[in-house]
């Protein structure tokens, strides 16, 4: 069982993921609600508005340029010259055994036949720990001349982990007042075909904005 550690603090001000992950996914009192997709279907997604989408074991498959994979449809609009994709992986529990899992995530942009015209892995993926929140990988990418893309994971995947980096012991005080110490980790997730991941969309006006 991970500790559920990843504090955002004067002790992590000048650490520069702690900044990437706050720009990209911290709560701001503006931020949007995060919408829940349907279950099956082509997932029509609107700009700057985060969508919760699973690929569940009755989600549709195909092959793809990294192997038959199970997927999910998103479609946008209509084309556009550049965009950022913000991706979270939610850890859930591993179906295959013990612990958390967390599907690893690749992004084929498609043509309007259906047809793969560009693929962009989701990395790096960085770890997201926090007391009482479900933990998480992040990453954001960017897409160029995208109307309809699908998410799926490489065949190749399933049956490896994600690892992070090994954390040092930390120690540091929270916004709230409370203090906390946790020992060393280094956390290691199985990769598995089934997932729940929230996707948000941003429009950029230059190719590798947004990120």
């Amino acid at each position: 069982m991970l500790p559920a550690v990843l504090l955002a603090g004067s002790a992590f001000a000048a650490n520069p993921f702690t900044i990437w992950k706050d720009r990209l996914f911290g709560e701001r009192p503006s931020s949007p609600r995060v919408s829940r997709a349907p279950d099956d279907g082509v997932v029509v997604l609107g700009f700057d508005r985060p969508e919760r989408i699973v690929v569940g074991k009755d989600a549709e498959q195909r092959e793809f340029p990294k192997g038959n994979s199970r997927f999910r449809e998103i479609e946008l609009s209509r084309e556009f010259q550049h965009v950022a994709v913000r991706v979270q992986v939610i850890a859930e529990t591993n179906p295959e055994g013990r612990g958390n899992a967390v599907f690893k995530p690749i992004l084929y942009v498609l043509d309007d036949d259906g047809k793969v015209r560009d693929t962009a892995l989701v990395e790096p993926m960085q770890i997201d720990i926090r007391p009482f929140k479900p933990t998480r990988l992040l990453a954001c990418v960017n897409l160029e001349k995208v109307r309809r893309f699908a998410l799926a994971t490489p065949a190749s995947a399933v049956g490896k982990f994600y690892e992070s980096k090994s954390r040092d012991k930390l120690k540091a005080s929270s916004k709230g007042g409370f203090y906390y110490s946790t020992d060393p980790v280094k956390a290691q997730l199985p990769y598995v075909d089934t997932g729940e991941l929230v996707i948000e969309v941003t429009r950029v006006a230059n190719k590798g904005d947004g990120c």
